[in-house]
């Protein structure tokens, strides 16, 4: 799924079965940047934000919802969007 319209689905509460990858895309389109693995967990930055974003994709290779709604509290707080 593209960026925008992933933005749209998880602003109106669908968090259940997306894609790490798709996830992922959103967050570099939000400005967002990979910076390397930290154990099994993966770290994202932003030059606005100033802790980092750490996650960690489930076994079926999906977002865990819990950080899916850590990202929208954090997109909102800075006024992130892709």
């Amino acid at each position: 799924m593209e960026p925008v319209p992933l933005w749209d689905s998880i602003n109106e509460g669908e968090i259940l079965n997306v894609s790490f990858n798709d996830f992922r895309r959103l967050l570099e389109a939000c400005g967002f940047t990979f910076q390397g693995p930290r154990g099994i967990r993966l770290v994202f930055t932003h030059r606005s934000v100033s802790d980092p974003l750490v996650l960690q994709p489930l076994r079926n290779q999906d977002t865990k919802p819990d950080e899916i709604l850590n990202f929208l509290d954090i997109a909102r707080k800075y006024g992130l969007s892709p």
